[in-house]
């Protein structure tokens, strides 16, 4: 750690500095209003650091594995962290403790196999509403942040090393795996509704007669968070960055597609092939793969997007240096990294807090 003025900066926080300024920004207030937040009575500061270290645990950032340990050691005692880091020692924590812990790293494996059930579980244990949505938004968080913090230290590492050959594409352009016609946009990426699990809470006083999403009313159980979260969402999709917009919706489509977010893969489906006027890429990729991607350049954004997408990530720096071969600077990489450790993100509150259903 380095220190500024009378504060402590960790490596990971340092790493980010080569972000943009606004999302540098962003980040750190969303990362204080999640891991740190004045309000403690929904979550303790320790309990929110004990979720955090197995999310990073599960996708193998040890640096910051280690960082929130000795944050977590620094709250609750020597000790602490140790027993949240061996799964053999969970029985030394509470039993509800437990549940929560073994949920969060399941979100953070694989979100599409915690659903109703699980967080009907949770509420047997004792959680609230809110404490359910403190969780997701602290497993998100730190999915986001893992992913953030590799693609970053890749883009400063990859330098002039081979550039691995392009994939070929094994599907005829504008076609299905199956040889089939694609269909049109509007058939391919379907208008959802969204349902939630947990029971939302109330709308804002002030706008009374607003129409309010159930997914931001569901949020609004820890408003700072959503608020920060919302303003960092917007900067990276739509602020003044290097990667053209129609590119960063095709590396949240990726995203989405690979975590299997099928609300968000619709919205940013969508809105890729508005931003691009291209009627075939985004809906190749969502009805035939990226085989189907045609063109180099979008493809190795794809790619890109999709090996950040699993837990853990499977970016490399070849990935990198491809992305570079195909004419992406390091400013419009660093923008496509933000784009789809966000989604992994929101693909995470949208598939674990509630489902997408066909609208009524």
């Amino acid at each position: 750690m380095t220190i500024v003025g009378s504060e402590r900066v960790s490596r990971t926080e340092e790493a980010l500095a080569v972000l943009r300024a606004d999302v540098r920004e962003l980040t750190a207030s969303v990362d204080a209003a999640v891991l740190r937040p004045a309000d403690e009575s929904v979550l303790s500061h320790a309990d929110r650091a004990r979720i955090a270290l197995r999310v990073a645990l599960v996708n193998e950032h040890q640096e910051y594995a280690d960082e929130l340990a000795a944050q977590l050691d620094s709250l609750a005692g020597d000790g602490a962290a140790e027993a949240v880091l061996d799964v053999e020692r969970w029985s030394e924590l509470p039993e509800a403790l437990q549940a929560l812990l073994a949920h969060c790293e399941q979100v953070a494996l694989d979100p599409a196999d915690a659903g109703f059930d699980e967080i009907t579980a949770l509420r047997a244990h004792g959680f609230s509403s809110a404490q359910v949505v403190a969780a997701a938004q602290i497993v998100a968080y730190v999915s986001y942040r893992v992913r953030l913090l590799l693609g970053l230290s890749l883009v400063e590492e990859a330098g002039d090393g081979p550039v691995p050959d392009g994939p070929v594409n094994t599907i005829e352009a504008g076609a299905t795996a199956d040889g089939c016609e694609l269909p049109a946009p509007a058939e391919a990426f379907r208008a959802l509704r969204w349902v939630p699990w947990v029971e939302p809470a109330d709308a804002p006083e002030e706008s009374a007669g607003a129409q309010w999403t159930q997914f931001y009313l569901t949020l609004r159980h820890d408003p700072q968070v959503l608020a920060e979260r919302t303003a960092l969402h917007n900067a990276i999709m739509s602020g003044a960055g290097a990667l053209d917009p129609a590119d960063r919706e095709l590396a949240a489509l990726a995203t989405s597609l690979i975590t299997g977010c099928e609300y968000c893969a619709g919205v940013h489906g969508r809105r890729q092939v508005q931003l691009s006027g291209d009627e075939v890429t985004a809906v190749a990729l969502a009805e035939a793969g990226p085989a189907a991607v045609a063109d180099p350049r979008r493809r190795a954004i794809v790619d890109t997007a999709g090996a950040l997408a699993p837990t853990p990530a499977a970016l490399s720096a070849a990935d990198i240096r491809r992305l570079h071969a195909v004419g992406l600077s390091a400013d419009d990489v660093r923008d496509l990294v933000a784009v789809s450790a966000m989604f992994t993100w929101d693909n995470r509150l949208l598939m674990t807090l509630g489902n997408a259903a066909r609208p009524r």
